[in-house]
């Protein structure tokens, strides 16, 4: 592969997010991209999609379009439970799968993944813009280079608001399809963005999940303490209850407080670091960050580009399978935390534990006790 490589880019799901930021993402790559096709069960939706981003090569199957048009990249904006074998199948075929979040629904459909990954030399990349968004490379590049000293503590609320219709679409809500609610929906990118800050060594959690007021099997709230192996605790609130919807990160340090107040996407005017000063006095740091370019059509495009600079370099993207496996053994922790009213180590959730082969094992039994609105 040479630098000025184009990469061939299918995506699959022409609605919801792959309308709203995969398309619109290939679209803006220029030279970098050329979108070969697009994939999606509902005739009418593709065909809009086709006629909005300049695409003939429409398909019904993903089979059938990985045979026709041997794609580099394949982008999976699908429902979850779509998700592990679409990705599998994509890498079989020869490509890197770009896969939205949740990756997958457990950790042993995880590892079958990175196996195939392993199998098959390809990468599958999950979606994880909020690392990718304004702002957050430079949080991530300071806080590792202890520009302000360890990271003790880091808050990650996500205070969102979904009424009951927004779980008419059939796949929403259910634990076949979905996996989770508020914490691994909504909440994920907000999750992942902390713990990635805070270094990514997470060591144990403890936490409760629950439906507290909407028609669904999946939760609409939790709220977890984490622990980390270099001794910082993290706290957690991730809800779609809130009628004051908002994002909010903090991370302290040994000398100061980066703070990021968000919706659904960081920009970089959304960061602040505050520090006291030699009286006392709190004081914002304004020699951080350097100016960035805004954001070109949605974050998704950021990530992408790094996906395709790996690429035509012929080394392993950032985000892999193994690093998203991280934070869903994180979330399905979690789960477990609330269902056995115990704290959760990292690692102590393996093949012939219950939660290893689904992300809230509890589930079931938990909508037995949904409050109907």
């Amino acid at each position: 592969m040479t630098s000025q490589e184009t990469a061939r880019v299918a995506v699959v799901g022409a609605g919801g997010i792959g309308a709203a930021a995969h398309l619109p993402a290939v679209q803006s790559l220029g030279d970098e991209a050329q979108l070969v096709a697009i994939v999606d069960l509902d005739a009418d939706r593709r065909a809009e999609a086709g006629n909005r981003f300049g695409c003939t090569d429409l398909y019904s199957g993903i089979e059938e379009m990985l045979a026709a048009k041997r794609p580099d990249v394949v982008a999976l904006a699908t429902p979850p439970h779509l998700h592990e074998a679409m990705a599998i199948e994509v890498m079989r075929a020869g490509a890197w799968a770009y896969c939205e979040k949740p990756l997958t629904g457990s950790l042993a459909s995880a590892d079958r993944i990175i196996a195939a990954e392993r199998d098959t030399g390809r990468w599958c990349v999950s979606v994880s813009q909020f690392r990718y968004a304004g702002g957050s490379q430079q949080a991530y590049a300071a806080l590792r280079n202890r520009r302000w000293g360890r990271p003790l503590i880091g808050v990650a609320h996500t205070n969102w608001y979904r009424g009951p219709e927004y779980w008419d679409i059939p796949w929403r809500g259910k634990f076949r399809t979905e996996f989770g609610g508020a914490t691994t929906t909504q909440a994920y990118h907000a999750i992942d963005l902390l713990v990635w800050l805070m270094g990514g060594d997470w060591a144990t959690v403890s936490g409760v999940a629950d439906t507290l007021a909407r028609p669904i099997e999946v939760e609409d709230t939790s709220a977890a303490v984490v622990r980390f192996q270099s001794g910082a605790i993290a706290s957690l609130l991730s809800t779609v209850l809130s009628s004051r919807q908002e994002t909010h990160l903090q991370v302290t340090t040994e000398r100061a407080t980066l703070g990021l107040d968000t919706l659904y996407l960081p920009q970089q005017d959304e960061w602040s670091v505050r520090q006291l000063d030699g009286e006392g006095v709190t004081r914002i740091v304004d020699d951080w960050p350097e100016p960035e370019p805004p954001l070109e059509v949605n974050a998704h495009r950021a990530q992408l580009r790094g996906i395709l600079a790996a690429w035509r370099e012929g080394r392993r993207p950032d985000v892999t399978a193994a690093d998203a496996r991280s934070t869903l053994e994180l979330l399905t922790a979690l789960y477990k935390s609330s269902a056995t009213e115990r704290s959760v180590a990292r690692g102590e959730i393996a093949q012939g534990d219950p939660f290893y082969d689904a992300l809230d094992a509890a589930g079931p039994s938990r909508k037995q006790a949904i409050v109907h609105v």
